[in-house]
């Protein structure tokens, strides 16, 4: 295995925390309080740097059953922390997220947890 793959693989386990980070949070609070913002931007962040490196270090095609899961994935959960931050610039800190947006934020977190779970799969049956 590359180094770019296992730096990828260190960034997406890093994403996993930081975005796990978020959920909780995010659903003890309901409310779009700072900590909340920085777990989901440094999330973001993290998985896209994770993307990068792990598209470099692939010998395959990038459309893969998993590569597809994985961008829809890191789109909902850009897309969530963009929703986050407007409603915040909108609504402030204090004001309890809708639960529209909260709904948003679990099923964009689901459908991340099931693209990394992928990703172990692909790993582990690879070998």
């Amino acid at each position: 295995m590359s180094k770019v793959t296992i730096a990828g693989i260190i960034f997406v386990h890093i994403a996993l925390i930081l975005y796990t980070l978020f959920i909780i949070i995010e659903n003890r609070k309901q409310k779009t309080t700072k900590s909340v913002l920085v777990f989901i931007i440094l999330a973001v962040i993290f998985d896209v740097t994770a993307t990068i490196c792990m598209m470099i270090g692939t010998t395959r095609t990038y459309f893969t059953f998993h590569g597809i899961i994985g961008y829809i994935g890191l789109l909902l959960m850009a897309t969530d922390a963009v929703l986050l931050l407007k409603y915040r610039s909108k609504y402030g800190s204090e004001v309890l997220i809708n639960k529209s947006l909260n709904l948003f934020s679990k099923i964009a977190y689901i459908w991340w947890i099931i693209a990394f779970i992928t990703g172990v799969l692909v790993s582990l049956f690879r070998r």
